[in-house]
């Protein structure tokens, strides 16, 4: 089959950039990596065809682009599978609202740079899901609609930036904010802001107490000068006129009046330091008490924190272990016609007895070997006297006239973990049984969905194995 337009982008897109990773690696490997992308896509998909390219090409480009842990080989994997699942639905913007799966991406990116990892390196689940958004959003008559979806828009502007996107796709319009930068202040009035703080810092009780003495010794000085100014007009007087001697008084009480006010400014302005002295260390103080009173605060809010940040994991997927199985046996319940009792290996070992109500709808020819999602930590009990120690999560259409269980995809392991993008935190320890008085999973249920090309999903983010997406033939169904 050829390879579309759009694939074939995709295909020069991820060859170019593993190109350039491996460039400085052997040439032969390169040679010989390099014949292997020249084939076109197949049929299974724009994500698996992409990574074939990547393992093809080996070397450093390989573990860069699909991860160096296993935790970020999963992440990619899954978005890898929903790019295929995204493709082959052929979803377009066209005159309809913004598209319910891009608005599932701009969420998911609204605290990311790219789609897998916390960093900003660009990995396959970038270049895939680029080539598949980028068709989707080109045309131009979306381009208003699409300023709803700033964080997907910001990463699309991110990849679209690299020479190898640049040279390949024909770039999407992205407006970006206006920033305006603040005024510089003018020369002089940095320089009095200097001052002003300088003078601020060198003030202290110390300066206080000598500008108290400055004054108190000023005052002393000028009483001093008013007494000689009296004593050198005695012997004038005696020699010289009347009006002499009126004139040498007038002025010496002049001074000492003169002096005396400069005594009283000089000792309001030492006051007013010293105020000013006391209401910083008192401000000082302050702020010790209020930073004290904040980290004891802070103490306080921890526990409480941590309850409610296990509250809100009681309350999401997370919580359920659902596993990977494959039903080895299977017969009649002997108490019930609509349930069958099947021994189901979820690799631990040994198999688990689980009790499905499956029997209007799957004959035991068809529930033989066949491939399930089990939900292993819900509490052992009693069905018509059978114990069940396990959940097959099956799909129902609205009248539960139609019911299946739920199918994990080819190559998926036995006893793998579903994951659910976003909710991987717990996925290292989770609770080994689901309390029945907390009702987690009934909680969940209304959030456990098919969508309409049959993917099971929570809250719109799809049931993830290391090989692609859990499905059922049932679309728009619910997951019980």
């Amino acid at each position: 089959m050829a390879a579309s337009f759009k694939h074939e982008r995709a295909r020069k897109f991820i060859v170019s950039i593993c190109k350039r990773i491996n460039s400085a690696e052997d040439d032969d490997a390169q040679e010989a990596a390099a014949a292997s992308f020249g084939g076109e896509f197949g049929t299974k998909g724009l994500g698996f065809e992409c990574r074939s390219i990547v393992e093809a090409a080996g070397g450093t480009a390989a573990d860069r682009l699909l991860g160096t842990t296993p935790e970020m080989q999963a992440e990619v994997s899954q978005w890898l599978s929903f790019a295929s699942s995204f493709d082959a639905a052929k979803t377009k913007l066209k005159n309809l609202k913004i598209d319910g799966r891009l608005q599932l991406l701009n969420m998911h990116l609204e605290d990311r740079t790219v789609f897998a990892g916390r960093g900003v390196a660009i990995s396959l689940a970038d270049l895939s899901m680029f080539a598949v958004v980028h068709e989707i959003v080109s045309d131009e008559e979306s381009y208003p609609e699409l300023v709803q979806l700033s964080h997907l828009l910001r990463w699309i502007d991110y990849i679209q930036s690299k020479d190898a996107a640049a040279k390949i796709f024909p770039r999407i319009p992205v407006e970006k904010a206006k920033f305006d930068p603040p005024q510089q202040q003018s020369t002089v009035a940095l320089a009095c802001n200097r001052i002003s703080l300088a003078s601020l810092s060198s003030s202290s009780s110390t300066d206080d107490k000598t500008a108290a003495k400055s004054v108190k010794k000023t005052g002393a000085e000028a009483a001093a000068a008013a007494a000689t100014s009296s004593s050198s007009v005695r012997p004038q007087a005696a020699t010289g006129s009347a009006k002499t001697l009126t004139t040498n008084a007038v002025a010496v009480s002049q001074r000492a009046a003169v002096s005396e006010t400069a005594v009283r400014e000089e000792s309001k302005a030492a006051e007013a330091t010293t105020s000013t002295a006391q209401q910083r260390q008192r401000d000082h103080q302050q702020v010790a008490q209020d930073e004290e009173s904040s980290s004891k605060k802070k103490i306080n809010n921890q526990k409480p924190a941590a309850a409610q940040k296990k509250k809100e994991s009681d309350t999401n997927v997370s919580v359920l272990d659902i596993r990977v199985g494959l039903i080895k046996k299977v017969w009649k319940h002997p108490g019930a016609d609509a349930l069958y009792v099947e021994e189901i290996d979820i690799g631990e070992g040994n198999v688990r007895q689980v009790v499905s109500g499956l029997a209007k709808f799957l004959t035991l020819e068809q529930m033989q070997n066949r491939k399930v999602l089990v939900l292993r930590n819900v509490k052992p009990g009693k069905v018509r006297d059978v114990l069940s120690s396990g959940l097959v999560l099956c799909a129902s259409n609205t009248d539960h006239t139609q019911c299946e269980p739920v199918v994990p995809p080819d190559g998926a392991r036995i006893g793998e973990r579903i994951t659910v993008a976003g909710y991987e935190e717990g996925l290292s320890s989770p609770e080994e049984i689901l309390n029945p008085k907390k009702k987690q999973f009934e909680n969940l249920q209304p959030d456990l969905t098919t969508d309409d090309a049959g993917v099971a999903n929570y809250q719109g983010k799809p049931f993830m194995t290391t090989a692609g997406a859990c499905t059922s033939s049932i679309v728009n169904g619910t997951i019980k």
